[in-house]
């Protein structure tokens, strides 16, 4: 698996470096052989759109993960999008959120209790490996 990073806003390259760094260690810890991911990172302008426009919260946001639909044609799993600057005044971890999106382009949720504590248990998981 392959996790690309796409800078769709002005962002340190400092946070891109980082989010590059563990993305190519998560795509390791999960030996997924084939698909991609594509990872954005994004102002709160544009996190505050797509959480409007596909969620109807007028508001930004953390993470925000679009798994591609069962059938479509090619190796892309699906977009996740990072707002550091939410991330960092809300003194998040990016790390965290980038196993939290990835997760659920997996397949993973937190609507029910057990999905929740199943999806957040994989998130220990992964995140205690990746900070070794």
């Amino acid at each position: 698996m392959r996790i690309n990073i796409i800078s769709l806003d002005h962002q340190p390259k400092k946070t891109k470096n980082l989010l590059d760094y563990f993305s190519k260690k998560l795509s390791k810890l999960l030996s997924l052989k084939n698909g991609i991911i594509d990872l954005y990172l994004v102002d709160n302008k544009r996190m505050r759109a797509l959480n409007k426009n596909f969620r109807g919260k007028d508001k930004s946001t953390n993470v925000l993960s679009f798994r591609t639909p069962a059938g479509f044609p090619g190796l892309n799993l699906g977009e996740v999008f990072i707002c550091p600057d939410y991330i960092n005044k809300h003194k998040e971890d990016a790390i965290l959120m980038l196993v939290h999106g990835v997760l659920h382009i997996l397949g993973y949720d937190h609507e029910k209790n057990s999905d929740k504590i199943n999806m957040e248990r994989e998130e220990v998981r992964l995140f205690g490996k990746l900070k070794i």
